[in-house]
């Protein structure tokens, strides 16, 4: 256990089905709010354990992510959440061979410096941790693209907490940060060694952890491609978030010969309207005739190949250009990488955002309370069309009669 009631605790795995939950008949008791009476599973399989989720009230994350009674494969030192309080770890082996193991007052080690030392990065809503190389004696970490690692994400600070290699290995500590830094659920209140994995968690959706081996936390490290890469080109200042459908530390491949179709298009007055592509023909399509009908410019990513590198350097642009994003609600939407990296780019830049709920989610985002929302009826779609409308032309300044 890394967090909860009793940090450090081992609990040893042994039988083909083992149960954790608050409740008596679990095989693992722990006492917490945040866990249900039957909260998840373990189930053995010939490779290891799979992690299930029994419809908890407060959910299962693996690595950020949301998981259910599908279950979820786990790979040796994958982080499990059960709700927001309780961190475990799954390690494969006997913890008296690693000495990274377990409790914090038991013999570990720092990380050492030398030139595989990493960051990883998970970020809730991500499928892939981002992994960025250490380079210099201090590394400052948070929002503002000054820092060493920029990591656009609204918990963090504009510069939120510093590493220093010293002789004994990193340091860390707290810039006076807005939300605070913890360290294995430990606020930190002054400079502090780093040990290998430890877990620097800020807020609720962003957890780092020190490394020199990052591809035990990932299936696809770019660590080969970091290593080439040169922290002051300016792809370095842009990699904000890391995702499978585009990354980032990479160039930006060439259009096709078909083409974006806004190459040489601005897209300032544009409106960015974002969906999952399954909700396309029942309210999208009408939405944006309707907007256009009015005099409202959108741009969406219907007519591109998802996945193309088109469709790569079109919705890039149509993010950093666009001034409003219209995000269209629904469990599928909420799913959507896509969906979830145009919402964060707006909401880190402060620039406007309206939902339109299409469906209702259990989950929303954080900072979606404070958004303007628009309820969808499909029986009378243009309530919600005119509402949206409107709300538009108020933002954008519009004399309205």
């Amino acid at each position: 256990m890394r967090r909860g009631p009793e940090p450090g605790k081992i609990y040893p795995l042994e039988m083909d089905e083992i149960r954790i939950g608050r409740g008596s008949k679990n095989d693992i008791i722990i006492q917490d709010n945040e866990v249900s009476r039957y909260h998840m599973r373990f189930i053995r399989t010939t490779s290891g354990y799979e992690a299930h989720d029994l419809s908890s009230s407060n959910g299962t994350y693996i690595n950020g992510q949301n998981i259910d009674e599908n279950g979820w494969v786990l790979r040796s030192q994958c982080i499990i959440e059960l709700g927001d309080s309780i961190t475990l770890e799954y390690r494969m082996g006997d913890p008296a061979d690693d000495p990274d193991f377990g409790d914090r007052h038991l013999s570990r080690r720092p990380v050492v410096a030398n030139e595989r030392s990493y960051m990883v990065v998970s970020i809730d809503g991500q499928a892939e941790p981002g992994v960025y190389p250490l380079r210099g004696m201090s590394i400052t970490i948070g929002r503002s693209t000054a820092n060493d690692i920029v990591i656009v994400e609204p918990e963090l600070s504009r510069e939120h907490f510093r590493m220093t290699l010293m002789p004994q290995g990193y340091f860390v500590e707290d810039l006076g940060s807005t939300n605070g830094t913890f360290i294995n659920g430990e606020p930190l209140n002054a400079a502090r060694l780093l040990y290998a994995n430890d877990v620097i968690q800020v807020g609720t959706t962003v957890r780092f952890r020190l490394t020199n081996s990052p591809e035990q936390f990932v299936d696809k490290t770019t660590t080969s491609l970091l290593n080439r890469q040169d922290p002051t080109d300016a792809t370095h200042t842009r990699r904000p978030e890391a995702t499978t459908i585009l990354d980032i530390s990479q160039p930006l491949p060439e259009p096709t010969e078909v083409g974006t179709g806004v190459e040489h298009l601005s897209l300032d007055e544009e409106v960015l309207i974002t969906y999952a592509r399954g909700d396309w023909e029942k309210i999208v399509a009408p939405m944006v005739d309707t907007l256009y009908e009015d005099g409202v410019k959108t741009w969406v990513d219907q007519y591109l190949i998802e996945g193309s590198s088109d469709w790569m350097l079109a919705t890039e642009q149509a993010r950093l250009e666009c001034w409003l994003l219209v995000v269209v609600v629904s469990p599928k939407a909420m799913l959507s990488e896509l969906v979830q990296r145009n919402w964060r780019h707006f909401q880190n830049r402060e620039k406007p955002i309206l939902l339109v709920i299409h469906e209702p989610v259990d989950r929303m985002p954080i900072g979606a309370n404070k958004l303007t929302r628009i309820q969808y009826n499909p029986g009378l779609p243009d309530v919600a069309f005119n509402q949206l409308i409107g709300e538009i032309k108020r933002l954008r300044g519009d004399n309205i009669t």
